[in-house]
């Protein structure tokens, strides 16, 4: 749910008379200033009252608040009708009886005044009494465009200091507000300041330094651990199919994919001989992602009380869904959920299955799953459906040319130059051994070699090779019958060198034949397949500011444009932005203004004056604080990009009747 959606159902809910709204959030400044709009926008007076300065403003000018909750209840009925009063921190207080009776009698008047007591802060607390009457509603976290005002904010508190803020590009700018999802505005604007202050240029260590600010989100769990972003996909040697595959998947989670309509991958399960990358990949996800790394050990959920293992494991997914967008690796999840499957003996187990593969169908928080295991016997049936994961890959022992790249990592992670070896004779000989076990060849040859005094040699390598007996001789059927299980049921991670040369013939001659083709704009071929949300997006991005009649114009091919309906503001219906169009029209622009994927700019009225179009109303040059007696045309274009200081009175239109 997004900001602006939370702010229309309080808005409802005030117009529809409840008396009680209790407000769960941390953030009350930033919401205090957008319930500030939503009362100015329906016209009812807004007052605040904490126990330190009483009501503001007093119901009368010689009223003196004493901080007692009792007082200030028995003045609400002095104020005028139609009153919001937003209430802060007052759950110590619902625990009085007298409190809560008072409460109680005031219902019924509160609602013939169309008054609203609006309860807000980090804890919610509705007493048994006022249950009836009440509604809680747990307020969002900051969304993109919130969490840009705070980037923006940061990056004028750097220039402000006398140093040179960083420039932040439009892909980038996006990376760096998804890294920070899950955190207040507050907590992200300070974590934006220490990861970006000092930075000339920004890099990928921006992400991680950003990625560890979100660490305190689960300290208070001892059901998740946290790891810091240390590996990358670089570090991964081989599993060239997988990394594309991830590539392609990091792609998916950009807004641009979202107003395509593009689905969030889910996750995926890698099963394979171990010591061949899994773990490591797990992590090296996150890291491509720019998302943090979360790991679940589901022994820890397990409690010998009757239903409390699967209140763990609500407990864990509702917190994964908080610090969302995030990586949730469940690492050798065949031991973890042994016996919870189709025919196992553990009642309990079972139950977390279930509940875990619910959540994995139906949860809409950007939750990456990664899940490894080394065997296929103790895993559920059901958990290898497609639908809870995107993909199953299976990672086998590496090939000569993946065992040569995974010399080479570990060598230069210890500082030693690859190029310095024999890594093609090494690798030759070194066939069947793990990724683990060849990092193992490369710490013992280093180890004797310091122990005899001198510098690492290919000899040192060569002999630790011949020292160390693979996993793949000593449990050679094991790793058979893994290989034959998945042979036909797995996706590999690595592709066969005779296709990969198949493939980039095939891809450079279809990039020939692209050359010669004149292809349509991709705005155009998305309107034409119906996808008319991401082409508005894929429109503004190619044209930057678009008035209103131009945008009719050019859509007019795909769906029909004009009509008898235009727009106005919310918060002044008075206030017209374009009239004569569609209805089909009119509602897509207020739904993508409303849900912040476009936006209104002031532009004035020559942009409308080049192209010969304008509505036949006085022109108002520029908004003010008072609502407008009659109707006015205020010329506006729509872009991506939302304006300085934020959309303010700008972020939510109405559809009116209006004949251009």
């Amino acid at each position: 749910m997004t900001t602006s959606q939370a702010l229309d159902q309080i808005r409802s809910r005030i117009l529809s008379r409840y008396t009680f709204l209790f407000l769960k959030t941390w953030e009350e400044e930033r919401w205090e200033a957008d319930l500030a709009e939503v009362a100015l926008e329906i016209e009812r007076g807004l007052v605040a009252w904490t126990v330190t300065e009483g009501p503001q403003p007093p119901p009368s000018p010689d009223f003196v608040s004493d901080g007692d909750p009792l007082k200030f209840l028995d003045q609400i009925e002095a104020y005028p009708h139609e009153h919001i009063f937003l209430i802060k921190d007052f759950h110590p207080y619902l625990s009085d009886p007298r409190v809560v009776r008072k409460l109680r009698d005031l219902t019924t008047r509160l609602g013939e005044q169309k008054k609203t007591l609006l309860f807000i802060g980090p804890v919610v607390d509705i007493p048994v009494d006022l249950q009836k009457e009440a509604f809680e509603f747990e307020l969002p976290l900051p969304g993109l465009e919130e969490l840009r005002n705070e980037l923006a904010e940061a990056l004028d508190q750097i220039e402000a200091s006398g140093a040179k803020p960083p420039d932040v590009s439009p892909e980038f700018e996006e990376k760096l507000l998804k890294a920070v999802m899950g955190l207040t505005a507050r907590e992200a604007r300070k974590a934006l300041l220490l990861s970006i202050s000092g930075r000339e240029q920004l890099d990928d260590e921006v992400f991680k330094a950003l990625v560890s600010e979100k660490r305190h989100l689960v300290q208070g769990s001892d059901l998740l651990e946290f790891y810091d972003l240390d590996e990358g996909v670089k570090d991964v040697g081989g599993l060239e199919v997988l990394k594309d595959w991830l590539k392609q998947r990091a792609d998916a989670f950009s807004e641009r994919a979202k107003e395509q309509g593009i689905p969030q991958p889910k996750g995926m399960l890698l099963l394979g001989v171990q010591g061949c990358g899994k773990s490591l990949t797990a992590r090296a996800t996150a890291r491509l992602l720019s998302f943090p790394l979360v790991r679940l050990d589901v022994a820890n959920l397990l409690s010998n009380d009757r239903g409390s293992s699967e209140k763990n494991l609500r407990s864990v997914l509702r917190l994964m869904e908080t610090i969302a967008p995030a990586v949730l690796w469940l690492d050798e999840i065949e031991k973890g959920f042994a016996g919870g499957g189709e025919g196992g003996t553990d009642a309990t187990m079972a139950r977390l299955v279930g509940s875990f593969l619910t959540w994995m169908e139906a949860r809409k928080a950007a939750v990456f799953v990664v899940a490894t295991a080394n065997s296929v016997s103790g895993l559920p049936p059901e958990m290898l459906r497609r639908g809870r994961f995107d993909e199953l890959f299976f990672v086998d022992l590496p090939n000569y040319h993946e065992r040569q790249h995974i010399l080479s990592i570990h060598l230069g992670k210890r500082g030693w130059k690859s190029d310095k070896y024999d890594l093609m004779s090494l690798a030759n000989k070194s066939e069947g051994y793990s990724g683990a076990e060849l990092e193992q060849v490369v710490v013992a040859a280093m180890i004797d070699a310091y122990g005899q005094g001198r510098v690492l040699a290919q000899e040192d390598l060569d002999k630790a090779r011949d020292q160390l007996v693979p996993l793949s001789v000593t449990m050679e059927e094991k790793v058979f019958q893994l290989r034959e299980w998945a042979n036909s049921r797995c996706r590999r991670a690595t592709s066969d060198s005779r296709v990969t040369q198949m493939l980039e013939d095939e891809q450079r001659h279809a990039q020939f034949l692209e050359e010669e083709e004149e292809t349509k704009e991709q705005w155009m071929e998305l309107a034409e397949h119906g996808q008319l949300n991401a082409a508005i997006g894929e429109y503004l991005r190619r044209c930057d500011a678009a008035p209103f009649c131009k945008i009719q114009d050019d859509f007019g091919a795909f769906m029909t444009t004009t009509g008898e309906q235009g727009l106005a503001l919310r918060a002044d219906p008075n206030i017209v932005l374009w009239s004569g169009m569609s209805q089909e029209l009119a509602e897509l622009l207020s739904s993508l203004i409303a849900q912040r994927r476009i936006y209104l700019h002031a532009s004035g009225v020559d942009v409308y004056k080049e192209l010969g179009k304008a509505v036949k109303l006085p022109v108002l040059e520029a908004m003010t604080e008072d609502k407008q007696p009659r109707p006015v045309w205020l010329p506006t274009v729509l872009r991506l990009l939302p304006p300085e200081g934020g959309s303010g009175r700008f972020a939510r239109v109405a559809r009116i009747k209006l004949s251009r």
